[in-house]
């Protein structure tokens, strides 16, 4: 029996870009770097952005072993849905990944985006198959944003990631819904105030402003308010709950950052002709 204290939870990685996206990969290396994890990948091997939650069934699929530093990765000729299916079906991993985590995409996926994002339905075929999933995009601007800025958008969702991994080591994560993360253009400047809203483009509005979003999903449904209440408590404390935390003295100071000084406000929306209601969180941080 593997010894409690050398327990790493698997974190399995997909996405809609392609497994060569730079996303993807500034992901990985984040959590490979973090040495907390055991990560897998499972994603298209060529760009599938906006197919949404479309599955292969015509053809077969083919799969590929890639080589990725510090992980077991293959790429799959279908979409983000049949990469996640493939990846929990135990026929590429010996046991299923305690998360699932899509992403980073190139574009945010804000409001009814959620519809046609593959990165979105990545994450979603991962609930609908009852393992708790993550979807995160990054709000890329041409001419202004750098590939780098994927690594600090995966540095900065790396707390609620430890944190949701030790609800799910608890047994107290929520099972009846999953989380759509957007982070700001200038992720290394996040905004420091937030406010409550209920409008279906505050999301978007909100990050335009410079605030990380959290959205928890259902499935084709509103998320239970046991769930949006689970949250409304959960989510201020993350930076708080040490059980998966990383060495702080390790972090550099643009980490540190991250890791130490964030808050998070509650901000809900609603999707009326989708009749998909969602409670938007905004992450943010000091100055």
């Amino acid at each position: 029996m593997e010894n409690e204290s050398e327990y790493k939870p698997s974190v399995m990685v997909t996405n809609d870009d392609g497994i060569d996206a730079p996303g993807l990969r500034s992901l990985v290396r984040v959590l490979v770097t973090s040495n907390l994890f055991n990560v897998l990948v499972c994603a298209p091997d060529s760009e599938k952005s906006a197919v949404s939650h479309s599955i292969s069934w015509q053809h077969p699929l083919s799969v590929k072993k890639v080589d990725i530093s510090g992980v077991t990765a293959f790429a799959v000729s279908g979409t983000p849905a049949d990469s996640t299916s493939i990846g929990l079906s135990k026929v590429l991993f010996p046991s299923v990944p305690d998360l699932v985590v899509s992403g980073i995409n190139k574009g945010s996926n804000c409001g009814y985006h959620i519809v046609y994002s593959g990165t979105v339905a990545g994450a979603r075929e991962a609930f609908f198959n009852g393992v708790p999933s993550v979807s995160l995009s990054y709000d890329w601007v041409g001419g202004k944003s750098k590939v780098d800025d994927f690594v600090l958008a995966a540095e900065a969702c790396m707390p609620i990631i430890t944190t949701i991994l030790a609800e799910i080591k608890n047994n107290t994560y929520p099972q009846n819904c999953f989380l759509n993360i957007d982070v700001p253009t200038d992720v290394a400047n996040h905004k420091v105030r937030g406010s409550q809203v209920y409008d279906a483009d505050d999301d978007y509005s909100f990050l335009q402003q410079g605030y990380i979003t959290v959205t928890p999903l259902g499935d084709l449904s509103p998320p239970l308010m046991d769930d949006v209440e689970f949250f409304n408590g959960w989510l201020p404390g993350v930076q708080e709950h040490d059980a998966l935390q990383p060495d702080i003295k390790a972090l550099t100071a643009e980490q540190s950052i991250h890791y130490r000084s964030s808050m998070l406000i509650l901000i809900c929306i609603i999707l009326p002709q989708f009749n998909v209601d969602s409670c938007e969180v905004a992450l943010i941080s000091p100055n």
